[in-house]
């Protein structure tokens, strides 16, 4: 057949994504078909194999050593024929319940037969558990021989559904490699008329490369953030003596590190102060991103039910929104509204002692900026400020009792406290009661 003659390059160009739209097309309904019957055959070996094999060994597992062996074991050692005849008949219950469920399933023909020799032996041990039976050695010996009889024919049903998993897996894997065939080959043609679209391709891939490169450089940043972090904490933890104000200047660092290192545009810690929150501190242009906002609201006033530090402190868990602008749980009666500018929020709980004391709150100019990477890293942030917090306290309990301890021996033993070098020296004490620092 000749090559169509007398068309346009556009006319050739239609024609060849036509083509290969039909192959894309056709590959897809083979990819549909086959997944539609992976699935119908993954199902099936669940609930045809899978399922009744561990209904099985539910059953195998209720007579073994653990349950019934064990029960046996101990009436040899201490009968108790009214503790025999009620764990007897819970644990026919139980067995009895589990074998309905394993009948309920699909039966081969082959399974049938084993059924049919192992429904006398379940029978028996039924009857025999249920019998009110006196615990003596013969009747316990001859429970436990029905008991090893049930087990190993339920080892044979067990074995027979494993063999017709595996003979199950393989006729699925042996379907599989065919329509993968048949699918290679659709892709290799596919391939063939494809070669129009790779502009489009190297736009999308070149788009893609700088959003992961942008995505990189966040991170970066972000680990950045952290290390910051923690070298304040380790520097207030270490003013905590000197500084009453060291958790202030703790929180006025941390959310400027947050917006200097450009993980939000505006970032504040809110405590709560009874039934009210408080900002504490925050850090960028609070009245053109967050208009209209009070510095200290109570729980039930119309912004704290669009605030989510409020939500943060309330539920103990982080909040995010990113897309700020279209949640419509932001808003409500009474509240300032979200300006443009701010597309994504999030909120992290922050701790002392185990109870939420106040949460961390970032304002970022991106939507879709709070992914699971960042949410990590800033739950790690707002962990490692929590512990810093209950340190900081900590230190200053300590501090405190200390200081007692030098009055209440200044006041019995003047002398003695003036000559003494840890009551000329504060830092002297510190070391002897904690360590060097």
């Amino acid at each position: 057949m000749s090559a169509p003659t007398g068309l346009s390059l556009r006319a050739r160009l239609y024609l060849v994504l036509g083509l290969a739209l039909a192959l894309v097309a056709a590959s897809a309904l083979l990819g549909w078909w086959q997944s539609s019957r992976l699935a119908g055959i993954a199902q099936s070996l669940y609930e045809d194999r899978l399922v009744p094999v561990d209904l099985l060994r539910e059953i195998e597992h209720t007579l073994g050593a653990q349950h019934l062996g064990a029960l046996l074991i101990a009436q040899a050692q201490q009968p108790d024929a009214a503790q025999l005849d009620s764990a007897g008949r819970r644990l026919a219950d139980a067995t009895r319940a589990l074998w309905r469920r394993y009948l309920a399933t699909r039966m081969a023909p082959a399974e049938t037969a084993l059924i049919a020799r192992t429904q006398p032996q379940l029978d028996q041990l039924w009857a025999a558990l249920t019998a009110n039976l006196p615990p003596t050695p013969d009747a316990l010996r001859e429970l436990n021989q029905r008991r090893l009889a049930t087990m190993r024919m339920l080892d044979e049903l067990i074995a027979f559904q494993l063999s017709q998993a595996r003979v199950d897996t393989e006729r699925a894997r042996q379907g599989a490699t065919d329509a993968a065939h048949l699918g290679l080959l659709l892709v290799l043609l596919t391939a063939g008329l494809c070669g129009v679209v790779v502009c489009t391709v190297w736009t999308r891939y070149d788009e893609e490369r700088r959003a992961g490169q942008a995505s990189h450089q966040r991170l970066q940043r972000l680990y950045q953030a952290l290390s910051q972090t923690n070298q304040r904490i380790v520097r207030r933890e270490a003013e905590a003596f000197n500084d009453p104000r060291a958790e202030q200047h703790l929180f006025e660092d941390l959310c400027r590190i947050c917006v200097e290192t450009g993980h939000a545009r505006f970032a504040a810690v809110v405590l709560i102060d009874g039934d009210h929150f408080e900002r504490v501190a925050d850090h960028g242009p609070a009245d053109r991103l967050m208009p209209g906002a009070p510095q200290r609201w109570r729980a039930d006033a119309p912004f704290a039910r669009s605030s989510m530090a409020t939500r943060a402190v309330l539920e103990g868990t982080h909040q995010v929104s990113n897309r700020a602008l279209e949640d419509p749980s932001l808003t409500a009666p009474g509240a300032p509204l979200i300006p443009p500018g701010v597309e994504s929020m999030a909120a992290f709980p922050l701790r002392r002692g185990g109870e939420v004391v106040g949460a961390l709150s970032l304002l970022a100019g991106e939507p879709d900026f709070f992914d699971p990477q960042v949410m990590g890293l800033l739950d790690e942030m707002a962990g490692d400020l929590s512990f810093a917090l209950e340190h900081l306290r900590r230190e200053r309990h300590q501090a405190r009792e200390l200081d007692a301890q030098r009055e209440a021996l200044r006041q019995r033993e003047p002398g003695l406290v003036e000559t003494t070098p840890a009551a000329e020296s504060p830092d002297a004490t510190d070391q002897s009661e904690h360590g060097p620092r």
